[in-house]
């Protein structure tokens, strides 16, 4: 997989015509045009009222951003950095950007992407990374927001964050299942329930979470506040849950569903919720955990530079022994 091709506009979108935003710090703001945007290589800093990109229609929108860096950006009301509502015929996609020390005063710390509720609409978040996000844990909602669409998360690194909930990640089904794969989710903080929050609109809808590390993150300590949530059916394998701080680890909503937790290393297995948790294939993890000596964690902020790149987290002593860990992936 090193050598795989990374996608680009006419891979994403084919020969759709574009306006192109390239190497332009200028803030980006659009709610009444049909226009389609392609960003690339930008650095954001200091955008403020509106953050850097907000887009907003009932258009049909095709946006690509890629390669560009958002720092300290800030919204008087949500998308600290991007906001892309286009929940009627939106597509949307993003790959290799920085988000860091980015704030709004409501919701979406980072960003927020939301897209038709369709199996044909593109919603993907690819090698970003997110950190220092959120001005405190008393104040504000959810890092970032990921809903409906086809959505595809990927070899993302969100860490040191922090608002009232979600200070992780949001994500919500509406359109086709979705996966969240090959990330890092630590040391993200927040005063109530889930952390990781993973919603859906239809029982059909099943949310995978493959081959993440979710490590010493904090949320409410409350019996029934759980780190990781759900409501429908949802699928975790080959993940790490460690050192976190919660009432409990898991919580599921809907008492007809099941998440469904296998090959996996599980400091905690205390839930909530009226759904069922069920664990398989765990019983080799309590050895693993005592070799993890200490974290390896490189840098998560891009610098400024013209050619961009994101940092995943590490834990390559522990990976060596035991599959449930990421410590390197490329897509």
């Amino acid at each position: 997989m090193k050598n795989a091709k990374r996608f680009d506009w006419s891979d994403y979108f084919g020969d759709k015509v574009k306006l192109d935003h390239t190497q332009n710090g200028a803030p980006l703001y659009d709610n009444t045009s049909s226009n389609n945007y392609y960003v690339s290589n930008c650095e954001f800093e200091e955008c403020t009222e509106n953050g850097a990109i907000y887009i907003k229609s009932n258009n049909e929108i095709y946006t690509l951003i890629e390669d560009s860096a958002f720092r300290k950006c800030s919204s008087t009301y949500q998308g600290g950095s991007v906001y892309y509502g286009c929940h009627e015929l939106g597509h949307f996609v993003q790959q290799q950007n920085s988000y860091s020390e980015s704030k709004a005063e409501n919701s979406y710390m980072a960003f927020c992407q939301l897209v038709k509720s369709s199996s044909t609409n593109e919603n993907y978040a690819f090698d970003i990374s997110v950190s220092q996000c959120g001005e405190s844990e008393s104040k504000g909602y959810k890092t970032s927001w990921i809903s409906f669409g086809d959505i595809q998360i990927k070899n993302n690194n969100i860490t040191y964050n922090k608002c009232i909930f979600h200070s992780s990640i949001n994500s919500v089904l509406q359109g086709k299942s979705g996966y969240c794969n090959f990330s890092t989710f630590r040391e993200n903080n927040q005063t109530r329930e889930g952390s990781l929050a993973f919603g859906s609109h239809y029982k059909s809808n099943i949310q995978t979470v493959s081959y993440c590390n979710i490590i010493g993150n904090k949320c409410g300590t409350n019996k029934d506040q759980a780190l990781f949530g759900c409501t429908y059916d949802t699928k975790v394998d080959h993940c790490v849950f460690l050192n976190n701080t919660a009432g409990c680890m898991f919580g599921i909503i809907d008492k007809d569903c099941t998440l469904t937790i296998s090959d996996s290393c599980i400091q905690s297995k205390s839930i909530s919720g009226s759904g069922t948790v069920t664990f398989e294939r765990e019983d080799q993890i309590y050895s693993d955990l005592n070799q993890i000596i200490s974290f390896y964690t490189e840098l998560c902020f891009i610098p400024k530079q013209k050619q961009t790149t994101v940092s995943l987290s590490a834990f390559s002593r522990f990976a060596e022994t035991s599959p449930s860990l990421l410590y390197s992936s490329k897509r």
